[in-house]
């Protein structure tokens, strides 16, 4: 999972934006095939490790947004071509071609 650590104008705010899913943790559970006692999140980091997929997960909600960062859009590709790593990425790590979107969020840690 990669971090943000840079420069955040309102320091007690996060946001993200990203191409991916959004995925409440009971989907996540059965797409993953994770037990009931286990955390998703511990899942997911292991899981994405792998990938280069990121993970996003706002403490106020169950909702876990994985995708992939609008800023890592590689020099020589195209937003199609962006959208088909990220969608194939996805598919290899839950095991179904799921419809991926722009999500973004904000939110107030403190």
């Amino acid at each position: 999972m990669k971090v943000r650590t840079g420069f955040v104008s309102n320091s007690s705010s996060s946001s993200f934006l990203i191409w991916g899913i959004s995925k409440s943790s009971s989907e996540l559970r059965s797409l993953l095939t994770i037990e009931e006692d286990d955390e998703v999140y511990e899942k997911l980091e292991d899981c994405l490790s792998k990938t280069g997929l990121d993970y996003y997960h706002p403490e106020y909600d169950d909702t876990y947004y994985i995708g992939v960062s609008w800023s890592s859009v590689k020099d020589d590709e195209t937003g199609a071509q962006f959208k088909a790593r990220v969608q194939q990425l996805i598919a290899q790590l839950l095991g179904a071609d799921l419809p991926c979107s722009t999500h973004e969020e904000a939110w107030r840690d403190g």
